[in-house]
């Protein structure tokens, strides 16, 4: 699966990092594949023109892994609940609660 980030513009692909956009998309991209019990492959596609190429995998590598706890805790935090009643404020809140702890 490729990850990045950006501004979503008709036929434009910014390549920026991964979660540094939109981390809730971010943070529901890896819940998602948590919950399909996702094993395959993950890969930037990031265009680092201005940073450092190496720093910049780290760094996405830190995201991912970052993200990919907090989606952890968003069952423990009763996501399936707010989603069932789709309660677009209660998954918000949801959704800062955990990202807070990145």
């Amino acid at each position: 699966i490729q990850l990045n980030d950006g501004y979503p513009r008709l036929a434009a692909e910014d390549g920026m990092m991964f979660g540094s956009i939109h981390p809730t998309m971010a943070l529901e991209a890896m819940y998602q594949l948590q919950k399909i019990d996702f094993k395959g492959h993950l890969y930037f596609d990031t265009f680092p023109q201005r940073s450092d190429p190496v720093k910049e995998a780290e760094f996405n590598i830190r995201q991912v892994k970052k993200f990919w706890m907090a989606a952890k805790r968003l069952d423990g935090e009763g996501i399936r609940k707010v989603m069932e009643e789709h309660d677009a404020i209660g998954a918000l809140n949801l959704c800062n609660l955990v990202l807070k702890t990145l």
